[in-house]
């Protein structure tokens, strides 16, 4: 049996597999995040005529872990 060592190159079979894996796991990631956002209770302080329920943009869900 031959180990494949980091000199070698990788396939393309073993690329996509590796993209696959990559976009479900951000899937995975970016979809817990927002359903944990989404079952916090909201605050009341809305104003008048706006809308009741709002879904913000994936990318405010992070801005708390930027710093």
């Amino acid at each position: 049996m031959r180990l494949q060592t980091s000199s070698e190159n990788t396939s393309s079979l073993d690329r996509a597999i590796g993209f696959s894996l990559a976009a479900f796991s951000m899937f995975v990631v970016g979809y817990t995040v927002t359903r944990t956002y989404m079952s916090q209770p909201q605050s009341q302080n809305v104003a008048p005529g706006s809308p009741d329920f709002v879904i913000p943009h994936q990318a405010t869900l992070w801005s708390d872990l930027g710093g």
